[in-house]
């Protein structure tokens, strides 16, 4: 993501700011997820070796973290252009054949986002009245959240994109 210094009041501003904002809340979750991944297995472990008693809910629960945590990253992954992309192309063509592909690429991934917000937010209220089978009263619903919710957060990305391509085009 390029660098451009934007005056808070704009249109160019405000994405910024919300995408800094997402970006640090969506972060701060899958920290949050991991150090709760890293000390509810500790524990198991501990708890198997020293007592021979495992927590069985515990491989269930970090698999369900595991999800949140691989899908928001995939996110956040997205917004720092840290994906795996191809470039050769891009790199040989004039500027303005450039705002193009980028205007094509990020219409393309704004319409699959929609798609996945929708078709799983759709999911998540169906499923939220099955229950895990291994930890009592918890909605399966909860897993399937990480899909609408990390198609929000590119969402988010892309338009703060969209409005950068619109100023690049009229500067």
């Amino acid at each position: 993501m390029e660098d451009i210094e934007v005056k808070p009041h704009t249109t160019a501003g405000v994405m910024a700011q919300t995408v800094r904002v997402t970006k640090v809340v969506t972060c701060t979750y899958i920290s949050v997820l991991l150090v709760g991944m890293g000390l509810v297995l500790g524990a198991s472990i501990l708890l198997r070796f020293f007592f021979d008693q495992p927590v069985a809910w515990s491989n269930t629960i970090t698999r369900y973290a595991y999800i949140h945590i691989v899908l928001l990253g995939a996110a956040v992954s997205y917004m720092e252009g840290s994906h795996a992309q191809i470039d050769v192309i891009y790199q040989w063509v004039p500027r303005k054949m450039q705002l193009g592909f980028d205007l094509v690429h990020n219409g393309v991934m704004l319409f699959l986002c929609s798609v996945l917000t929708v078709m799983g937010a759709k999911h998540v209220v169906n499923m939220w009245q099955v229950h895990s089978p291994i930890i009592t009263g918890f909605p399966v619903g909860v897993v399937y959240l990480a899909v609408p919710l990390c198609a929000v957060v590119m969402v988010i990305f892309i338009f703060q994109r969209l409005v950068e391509l619109k100023d690049r085009k009229e500067g």
